[in-house]
């Protein structure tokens, strides 16, 4: 109670202080500076937590797929589709999560609960070194979902509650990128303590799980310590400076610090369809994404790279995505539209996947492994950014984002089950999968790209006012 009483008066200070600042709100010049150092001073505070996290969550949920080719397919005896069972009962706990987690963060604040998550995660990412029946694997895999779960959203919620709609995309792109360029190094990091096998009477693939399970449990501590809260509730936020947060909010797109979400509110925002298709983006990407995260090195060894190629060979193409995707963040920024960057991407990993299953070479099959990994991990800022963007209102973004993660973890089924054993090395039928989803991506934005354009010109020539706010206009 003392916190929420302490975040209700710097509000309330904010709210009143408007008086002391009619020089600031009437000097364009010196409010463009003051925002620029705020926003340098936001970007400290919250995204350099953020994007190392969010690289040790993916290490701790993909890194089975270095472990499988590292000896533990063999020692927990994963014949027939259980590889991919394992990974698919990731996804049931960590979709089941999502929402609920995100109802909480708010309240909770997030460097509690998400101290709290990443204790939990990593002590559990740990415990798959220590599993010796295919029973226990499913036992970690289902408890580290429920624990990664709330994560995401909790990620891209925080995020967008900081920024204006057009600085967030090159935010999003550099928390996801980020996170992908370190995990991109996992293949390496994994070959690495593959080697330390005898060591402690344990395996190799042991200490893939063991050793980043307890690097992400130590940095709960300076995450506790440093991790920016919501702008209402952070410390470090004089009275004015909140008050100038809160303005930009209000200005770009009519929000408001204290809007309480309801149980009426929820029920109402998920009657609104445009949130639903704005969230179904994500599951195609994210499908594709999480296909090359887990069966990239199965493709490689397939190609006839031994162990420690296919380990190492993971990680180029997750660093040309990342300068990829940040550039691709500043510029969608800048021209403020975000449809012609998800569909040039799906153009991109359709290539990229087509040369796959049909390259007649491994050095054409090899470029169609950097496309794929390149447009989908473009594509997937750049959809995170649709929504958040087109959706107004601080509670009903906290329903929408984890509706759209809870997409991304479907995606993250489909991606665990696509790509099949008894399919190996072709994976003829999971490249057939992956076109589908590639094509109904694009129609997708192309339907919700149309509807939007037709009501800024209904807006633009007519009066029409969308969102009940005066001046608004949809992101296209």
């Amino acid at each position: 109670m003392a916190t929420n009483d302490s975040s209700s008066t710097k509000v309330k200070e904010a709210e009143s202080s408007s008086v002391d600042h009619v020089e600031f709100q009437h000097d364009p010049e010196n409010e463009a500076n003051l925002d620029k150092k705020l926003v340098r001073r936001i970007d400290y505070h919250l995204l350099p937590w953020l994007c190392l996290l969010y690289a040790l969550s993916l290490i701790d949920r993909t890194n089975i797929s270095s472990a499988k080719i590292a000896g533990m397919s063999e020692d927990l005896n994963l014949i027939g589709n259980r590889y991919s069972v394992a990974l698919v009962v990731f996804f049931a706990p960590y979709l089941l999560s999502e929402l609920p987690s995100n109802l909480i963060i708010r309240r909770v604040g997030t460097r509690y609960y998400l101290s709290f998550l990443i204790v939990s995660w990593g002590t559990i990412s740990m415990c798959h070194g220590f599993v010796t029946r295919y029973s226990q694997l499913i036992g970690v895999r289902l408890l580290l979902g429920l624990f990664e779960g709330g994560f995401n959203p909790g990620c891209i919620y925080l995020i967008s509650s900081w920024y204006k709609r057009y600085e967030t995309q090159q935010r999003l792109s550099l928390w996801y990128m980020s996170g992908s360029i370190i995990s991109g190094f996992n293949g390496i990091i994994s070959y690495g303590l593959s080697t330390l096998d005898g060591l402690g009477g344990r395996r190799g693939w042991n200490w893939i799980f063991i050793i980043p399970g307890a690097i992400t449990v130590f940095l709960a501590i300076p995450l506790l310590l440093f991790l920016t809260d919501f702008p209402e509730s952070s410390s470090w936020l004089s009275a004015s400076d909140l008050q100038r947060v809160q303005e930009r909010l209000r200005e770009d797109r009519g929000e408001r610090l204290d809007d309480k979400i309801s149980f009426r509110k929820v029920l109402k925002d998920l009657r609104d369809w445009r949130v639903w298709v704005l969230a179904s983006l994500l599951f195609f990407p994210t499908a594709g994404s999480y296909t090359m995260a887990f069966f990239t090195p199965s493709i490689l060894s397939g190609l006839g790279y031994d162990t420690a190629l296919s380990q190492i060979l993971v990680t180029p193409p997750y660093l040309l995505a990342a300068i990829f995707a940040i550039v691709t963040g500043i510029i969608s920024d800048r021209v403020r539209t975000r449809s012609p960057f998800i569909i040039g991407f799906s153009i991109v990993t359709l290539a990229g996947v087509i040369m796959i299953g049909w390259g007649k070479n491994t050095a054409c099959k090899m470029a169609g492994i950097f496309l794929a990994v390149v447009g989908n991990n473009c594509a997937i800022p750049t959809v995170l950014a649709f929504l958040s963007n087109n959706i107004v209102g601080s509670s009903k973004r906290q329903i929408a984002v984890p509706l759209q993660t809870s997409f991304g973890a479907l995606g993250g089924i489909f991606g665990s089950l696509v790509f099949r054993e008894q399919d190996y090395p072709a994976y003829r039928p999971g490249i057939y999968a992956s076109i589908a989803c590639i094509v109904m991506c694009i129609m997708i934005t192309l339907g919700i790209t149309f509807y939007f354009h037709r009501e800024n010109e209904a807006a633009d020539k007519r009066g029409k006012i969308l969102e009940g706010l005066e001046g608004y206009r949809y992101t296209l």
